[in-house]
């Protein structure tokens, strides 16, 4: 440490962020990438993320859990960039050139499929069922009410399942 330098100063606070940066990045991308469905938009929205996290560091590093945190401010930063101008998002749709799915990678079918769920119930599944988040959980981040959870995360799969073909392999009634 520089002679003068104060630990708890900015030189101290950026030091700590860098430290979190490091460490956090891989687990905040893989959310990421689950959430978008790409590289390119997983690496946008998971530096988005991290700088953010920078703007706001004092507070964020006073919070009880900061991975949580952390998550929290990637989701709502991914569904409020969804919630932008569907002209926009059409725009680049169109544009962007899309990627050829291997069918041996079962994880690009799975990925093909989540992005056909809209962007909010896709925040929700991934949370729900990857990041083995509960309901009330999820609710928090996403601040709607526990129904909702479940009933967007019901309807989602029962979406899923019919893309994936015969619904009934996939049933537990008898």
């Amino acid at each position: 440490m520089p002679a003068g330098a104060d630990p708890g100063g900015a030189d101290g606070e950026s030091a700590a962020f860098e430290a979190y940066a490091r460490d956090g990045q891989r687990r905040l991308y893989r959310t990421a990438y689950l959430l978008c469905g790409n590289v390119e938009g997983a690496q946008d929205l998971t530096q988005t993320t991290l700088a953010k996290l920078f703007q706001h560091w004092r507070r964020a590093s006073r919070a009880e859990n900061l991975d949580a945190y952390a998550k929290t401010v990637l989701v709502r930063t991914y569904v409020a960039e969804r919630r932008r101008s569907v002209r926009d998002l059409i725009a680049h749709r169109s544009n962007a050139p899309r990627p050829q799915a291997d069918p041996s990678h079962h994880a690009d079918l799975r990925l093909t499929l989540l992005g056909e769920l809209p962007p909010r119930a896709r925040a929700m599944v991934v949370l729900r069922y990857w990041d083995d988040l509960s309901v009330e959980s999820v609710a928090s981040l996403l601040r709607c009410s526990e129904s909702t959870v479940k009933s967007q995360c019901s309807r989602s799969l029962v979406r899923l399942r019919a893309r994936m073909g015969d619904g009934r392999l996939y049933s537990t009634g008898s």
